[in-house]
Order: C-alpha cells, then structure tokens, then sequence
C-alpha cells in the first residue's frame, strides 16, 4: 500500500472564490482516478505550524498505480494550468505502508449498491433548443449530435444528458437514469437481487452497450427505466469550457408509488438511506458517498424534478444564475441553502427541456466511516428542512 500525502498553501494573492474552485475541483479526483482509496483534503488546523494552509492524503494499492495518476495527461494539465498559477508552496511525501500497519477498516460486510450516477436520458421536442440550453445555461459540451439524439458531458465521462428527438411532444421527459457499479461482482449480485425480486431483466440501450463493459437495465415502480453497468467509457479530460459542472449528482425522482419506490431502490438495489423528511421525501446514497445520488418524493404523479449538477464552485453557480436572469431563462427556485446535502443552488426550468435543473456550489460527501454507520435522520415535512433560509414554517409554494 502506499500512502501519498500532499501539504500545501495558496499564494496570497489568489481570491478565495479561485481557491474555493480548485479544492472543489480536487474533491473530483477520486472519481476521476478509481485506483485512488481513503481520500481525505482538509484545512490545516495545527497550531504549531502554519507552513501549509491545507493538505490531501490518498492510498494506491501498488507504486504504479500512483505513477499512473501522477503521469496521466489529466493530472499533468491540471497541475500545469490549474494548480501551479496557485499554490505558493507544497510539499510531497509518498510512502509504502502494510495493510496490517493501519487501523481495523469500518466492516463493509453489507450489499454493495451502485457506485454513482452518470446520466439522464431525456426525450425533447425540439432537441437543437435543448441543446443551446445545455450548453450555454448548465456548462455541458456536446460531444456528438444527430438527428435523432446528441450526448452532453460534464467531465470525463462519456456523457451526463443523452437527448433523444421527440418532436412530437409538448414538454421534456426523462426516460431513464444510469448508474455505474464499481465491478462486475457487484453488478452480478444487483441483477440476482433484481431477478429475485419478480422484475424483468432488461437489456441495456443497444447504443450504451458501446459505452460500457457490461450491464442490464430494470424498470424501477413508476416505469423509469434504471441502467446499471461496469467500466463507463471516459475522456482523457475535462472539457475547457468557461463555466462547468464537475459532476452529475442525483435525479430527483416524484412518485405516487413511494413506499414501494422506496423499498425498489434500497432492498433491491442496495442505496443507502441518508435523510428522511417524513412523509415527504427520502435522500439515498450510493458508493460514491454523495449526501444523495438519488431522492424520492411522495407524489400524486409521477416524474423526474429534477437533475442536480454540481459546479466548480460558488462562483460559478452565481454566474450561472446572471446568465439565466439576463437571457430570460425561467429561475424555478431561487437560492435555496439545503440542510440535508449542505449546498446552495438555483433551479432552472422550462419544460420543454425536461426537468427542472438544479444547479449547486457542492454536495456533502460522507466520509468513509460515515457511510458506513450513518443513522438516517427523520426530519419534520417543514420548509425550512429542505432550505435552511426559509422563515416561513407553512410556505411549501416553491417546492
């Protein structure tokens, strides 16, 4: 095992808006880099030496597994255009340590569920608009676009909006949501627990096939379409827009099947309760540790909200919000400070996109002890438990 740890501290002359994006943009690389383990970046809170402002430390399995991180064209330009115009000063110290020289590991004994989501796919009527939406209001690059559907990512991965040409129909819908599972041991156990459960057995969109190693798909209670595969193919690296996401989080899932709902996705998939506001809504998580890679909300119909994007930072949701105030672009909820992930977002929405999507400046990310023996709260149905800011205890009017 080797342990590679990272101190360092800006220069005094970068804005805490520039810092607060490349800390956020670090908190990316455990997903960008699978072999990274037990990654952990904080504040440094010593008060006998302030040399450094901040520190990272992460474990890979072998000393190639770092070189590979350290020498792959991602890592280089990150730290040739993003971290070195920065930092002041750093110091690095790698070393190989025993498994049996660290503390006993929280048991993780349970059913493995998905690690996170990658995508939506969502049918519009008029796809050309959607996209120009996409593109200059959320921060997605298109990356390939026929008459009948276009892929939008985010980061590296392949894609986060699948757009399928609908011309036929009057508003947006979302058809289905994809997950990546961490292996194919896990994958196998997940289509076991699906067949077991009485749900047919899908085969994966005949184009996604080509984006993944294996999978299978399963329609969850209300019809959604679930995919689950291994191995989602990616990109060398981030796109170079101006204003990005670093990351899709979680579909926002209404449903009048709520119980049943709920019971599909944690005793047939393996999420994670993480907060329930009772008789309203519940938070789930995956392997990725995100507060929420998914969310239920009971009721009388049936539809996905919304789709939650995590941007670089503060910053860039505000600008993302000028954006949509100076074009117009209908702002659904605004401003909202969430108890439950610990972000502040805006809500964009005109139907004929789709979903409403949530823009936020970052997500709670459980720690690897949480996410094994978090409690999921049962929160109060009042405002206020999904946005702290809220002074009325009997508005629902946005939400």
């Amino acid at each position: 095992m080797i342990k590679h740890t990272l101190a360092f501290r800006f220069r005094t002359d970068v804005s805490a808006e520039d810092a607060a994006a490349v800390l956020a943009e670090l908190e990316t690389f455990p997903g960008r880099y699978p072999a990274m383990r037990n990654w952990s970046l904080g504040r440094n809170i010593s008060t006998r030496d302030s040399t450094f402002t901040h520190a990272f430390s992460v474990e890979f399995a072998t000393d190639a597994d770092l070189r590979a991180y350290l020498e792959s064209e991602s890592h280089e330009r990150f730290v040739r255009e993003r971290w070195r115009p920065v930092v002041d000063k750093q110091a690095i110290v790698s070393y190989e340590t025993s498994d049996e020289s660290r503390s006993p590991a929280v048991s993780t004994s349970r059913p493995r569920g998905p690690y996170g989501m990658e995508y939506a796919r969502v049918e519009v009527p008029d796809m050309a608009r959607t996209i120009e939406f996409l593109q200059y209001h959320v921060g997605l690059q298109l990356e390939e676009h026929t008459d009948e559907y276009a892929y939008l990512r985010a980061d590296i991965e392949h894609h986060s909006i699948e757009l399928i040409s609908a011309p036929d129909r009057e508003t947006g819908h979302t058809s289905a949501v994809g997950f990546s599972v961490e292996n194919e041991e896990v994958l196998e156990q997940l289509r076991k627990q699906v067949a077991g459960a009485g749900h047919e057995i899908l085969e994966l969109q005949e184009r996604q096939r080509g984006f993944c190693e294996a999978g299978f798909a399963v329609r969850d209670p209300n019809g959604l379409v679930v995919e689950l595969f291994t191995e989602f193919h990616e990109y060398a690296e981030p796109p170079l827009t101006e204003l990005r996401p670093v990351d899709l989080v979680h579909p926002f899932i209404a449903t009048p099947k709520y119980e049943e709902s709920l019971e599909f996705y944690t005793k047939v998939l393996n999420f994670l309760p993480s907060d329930h506001i009772v008789g309203s809504t519940t938070f789930l998580r995956c392997e990725d540790r995100y507060h929420h890679s998914l969310a239920l909300q009971n009721n009388k119909e049936h539809y996905v909200a919304h789709l939650c994007f995590a941007m670089k930072s503060f910053d860039h949701v505000m600008r993302a919000r000028a954006r949509a105030l100076y074009k117009g672009e209908p702002i659904a909820s605004d401003l909202v400070n969430h108890s439950a992930s610990t972000s502040i977002a805006f809500y964009m929405h005109e139907p004929a996109h789709g979903p409403r999507y949530e823009l936020c400046d970052r997500h709670r990310v459980f720690t690897l002890e949480e996410h094994e023996t978090h409690r999921a709260r049962r929160m109060r149905p009042d405002p206020r438990n999904i946005d702290v800011w809220r002074p009325a205890a009997d508005d629902w009017g946005r939400f």
